[in-house]
């Protein structure tokens, strides 16, 4: 069952892929997420990557650092980045309402972005090690079209680890 796509979104999202690509590399469960200037084509994130845990029905946020702060002109679209690969994520995989969001952030990050983001109810699940927020979320899936996150090919010299 897919909910109505806010008016935060509406306004928020074309505002997003005006200025930006957003591409993608999935390997078995786990998809990386890029993000890339338009009139530039460098890349602005530093790492977006989510993973999916079955046994718990959870998409899990293990990273999201989409850099988009330090572009002029850019309030939102961190919020508007992280609906639309959230998503994109949950239509890679064809998951439903029957799942939820989970990650771990400092406290205060919860306060300044997540709590905020009125398209998803995220809470304190409860403090970990580090004084780390594990946040929890309901999925609630709308009816988007993602297409326009494209398939990233990574070459061999594109790898992102070194060899010790």
């Amino acid at each position: 069952m897919a909910c109505e796509e806010s008016q935060f979104m509406k306004r928020n999202l074309p505002r997003l892929l005006d200025r930006f690509d957003i591409s993608y590399f999935k390997e078995e469960t786990c998809v990386e997420y890029f993000i890339a200037d338009k009139s530039t084509a460098a890349q602005i994130s530093y790492v977006i990557v989510l993973s999916l845990d079955t046994t718990s029905r959870e998409i899990h946020v293990s990273k999201f650092y989409p850099e988009l702060r330090k572009e002029g002109n850019a309030r939102y679209l961190s919020a508007a980045c992280f609906y639309l690969v959230v998503h994109h994520f949950a239509h890679v995989y064809h998951l439903d309402e029957n799942y939820n969001i989970s990650l771990d952030t400092l406290p205060a990050t919860f306060e300044r972005f997540f709590s905020r983001l009125k398209d998803f109810d995220f809470h304190v699940e409860g403090i970990k090690l580090c004084k780390t927020a594990e946040l929890l979320s309901k999925f609630l899936p709308v009816d988007l079209n993602t297409s326009v996150i494209r398939k990233k090919i990574i070459e061999n010299q594109d790898v992102p680890f070194h060899v010790w």
